[in-house]
């Protein structure tokens, strides 16, 4: 992340929460920077329709600023990019629910980490574990593909 991005960023959390009215004075440039760093979707949204996203989900910003450094929140790595990973794929996208992972570390606690997680908690006798660390991304994937109408057909 360029320094420049990481000062606007900082800049733009530091006035949190925003009334509407504040919102709508800055450019869409900085309303999608803020959507990004509170992991909203802001691809091909309107102007008015990103104030009021953020406007709607400032109640969820919790744990916000570890997000404006390219760290990876699982190997500590500096990276270019990052992914945003679902803790819980049945829950929201409240930051809580949320990891900011570079690529290998997604494809790790996707396909490795929570299918383990989810043995280990259920041999200890934890009850009521999310459904989709049941198992890997890919069996969930080609579970689905099996399902599909299309294939049926075949």
């Amino acid at each position: 992340m360029k320094r420049n991005e990481a000062i606007t960023k900082k800049k733009l959390l530091s006035g949190l929460p925003y009334k509407k009215s504040k919102l709508q004075e800055f450019n869409i440039r900085e309303l999608k920077m803020l959507a990004s760093v509170m992991s909203l979707e802001s691809w091909g949204k309107t102007k008015d329709e990103l104030v009021k996203q953020i406007i709607n989900n400032q109640g969820e910003l919790d744990l916000l600023d570890e997000r404006l450094e390219n760290f990876c929140e699982m190997c500590g790595n500096y990276v270019a990019i990052r992914q945003n990973a679902h803790v819980v794929a049945e829950s929201g996208r409240a930051r809580i629910n949320m990891l900011k992972l570079c690529p290998s570390c997604h494809v790790m606690f996707d396909t490795r980490l929570k299918p383990r997680l989810y043995e280990a908690l259920k041999n200890a006798g934890v009850k009521n574990l999310p459904e989709s660390w049941q198992k890997s991304i890919y069996y969930q994937a080609i579970e689905a593909s099996m399902k599909s109408p299309k294939r049926k057909k075949e």
